[in-house]
């Protein structure tokens, strides 16, 4: 086969590929998703309008930083950083606060606290976030969903402790979701925390003091008592999402409607089923509704979803808090942000204004500039973990080098390596003769 041929089939593909683009059925659901998408954010409309649940939220500029500056906040985030090697998966976590208060001394206006941070190895008995599974089908899934539940655990340790320590703020905002379902962590082979890791990040539980029961130290548990003492909270704490694909506020609407008699049966069935046909969502759909500085005033929802899978976790799962989930567009090109609470809020409309104010600090940005702030701080930086993985690599090259084990120099090589070289793949388009 000459260069010639190769370039013929290549466009040949190219053609086909159009043409079947074009001709597939399946682009006549796409042509009409706008289409579909309309007609139900009309019907969602009429709903929102007749429950009264949109509402404006006065925006006044730097006029509303007269006052506002006056209010000290607190923001928070987490970051993780991981890697995976033959024998090794070196692990940090570390969640911060960003706390302001503009109208302070220049000295004194805002300060960083980093509230909880761990290093250590998830395949290290001695230096593990968690009591060492010695399942023998651990794999990388159960790794993300370790990484996960630690990073979870640690941003709303870190709430908790401002709690805890009586600290004194007019909002508090969380860079992620205030709840998240916890069925993925359910499975018998999720491990336990340690209980020094529990008894440092949460003070309140005070393990030494009662008797632990069997999987009190299970990240279903620990973040069940720490969702329920965030409800002692003396300040506001919300959740905001920037992206999300969920349906959660739509969905408990419709049911809502339904249940109230305002949509029948039949209609009901039909709205959900073109919802999850077309994926449909929040954000996309609430975009076609909602204008610049508009809300949604908050549903009350059940974020953990009932499900027969529980099995042991009845108990727990019946236990969590229910959430409270609204919507705000922060401008008038970026899809609303979610909101979400686990108290009904006293001064919603005050709340809002701070939330809205905050997200218009930066042109076209359209989220709490606050958060981020402490993103940019709690993000482990990538540097820092290729620097980790080059010294665990050199490292391990030393011990196979010492035993003087072919085989493990040969490993060890290989890890340096970093797999296939891609400098050393034939050119594309060039065929040896």
């Amino acid at each position: 086969m000459n260069n010639i041929n190769l370039k013929e089939k290549n466009s040949s593909l190219f053609t086909n590929f159009v043409k079947n683009v074009i001709n597939n059925p399946s682009i006549e659901v796409q042509k009409n998703f706008m289409d579909v998408s309309l007609k139900i954010a009309q019907t969602i409309k009429k709903i929102c309008e007749e429950e009264k649940l949109i509402f404006d939220v006065p925006y006044n500029g730097k006029k509303y930083w007269e006052h506002g500056k006056n209010y000290q906040s607190c923001f928070v985030d987490g970051g993780v950083f991981s890697s995976v090697e033959s024998s090794s998966a070196p692990f940090a976590i570390r969640s911060k606060s960003y706390i302001v208060k503009p109208s302070e001394t220049l000295s004194n206006r805002e300060k960083f606290e980093e509230t909880i941070a761990y290093m250590g190895d998830l395949y290290d008995s001695q230096n593990n976030i968690y009591d060492l599974s010695e399942d023998p089908y651990e794999d990388n899934q159960l790794l993300n969903k370790k990484k996960d539940a630690a990073r979870i655990v640690f941003e709303i340790a870190c709430i908790v402790k401002h709690i805890f320590e009586k600290q004194k703020f007019n909002y508090c905002l969380l860079h992620g979701p205030l709840q998240t379902p916890v069925m993925p962590f359910s499975g018998p082979e999720f491990p336990q925390f340690k209980k020094n890791v529990v008894q440092n990040i949460l003070p309140f539980l005070n393990l030494n003091k009662k008797e632990e029961k069997l999987n009190d130290r299970h990240f279903i548990n620990v973040y069940l008592e720490s969702l329920k003492y965030l409800l002692k909270s003396k300040f506001p704490i919300y959740g905001i999402v920037e992206k999300t694909n969920s349906t959660i506020y739509l969905r408990n609407l419709l049911l809502r409607s339904y249940k109230k008699g305002k949509i029948a049966e039949n209609d009901y069935n039909r709205m959900v089923s073109t919802i999850i046909r077309y994926k449909i969502n929040d954000g996309s759909l609430f975009s076609l509704i909602l204008a610049d500085s508009q809300a949604l005033k908050p549903l009350e929802v059940e974020k953990q979803i009932p499900s027969k899978a529980w099995g042991d976790w009845d108990v727990q799962m019946n236990s969590f808090p229910k959430t409270f989930i609204g919507y705000l567009k922060t401008n008038s090109h970026q899809a609303p942000i979610r909101i979400e609470s686990l108290k009904k809020s006293e001064n919603l409309m005050d709340d809002y204004k701070y939330i809205l104010a905050s997200s218009k600090l930066l042109p076209n940005y359209g989220f709490p500039a606050g958060l981020d702030v402490v993103d940019k701080a709690a993000k482990i930086p990538a540097w820092l973990g290729r620097a980790a993985k080059s010294y665990y690599s050199k490292y391990y090259l030393d011990l196979a080098i010492e035993s003087k084990n072919t085989k493990n120099v040969s490993s060890a090589l290989k890890m340096l390596q970093g797999g296939r070289v891609w400098k050393n793949r034939p050119r594309a388009g060039k065929v040896k003769k």
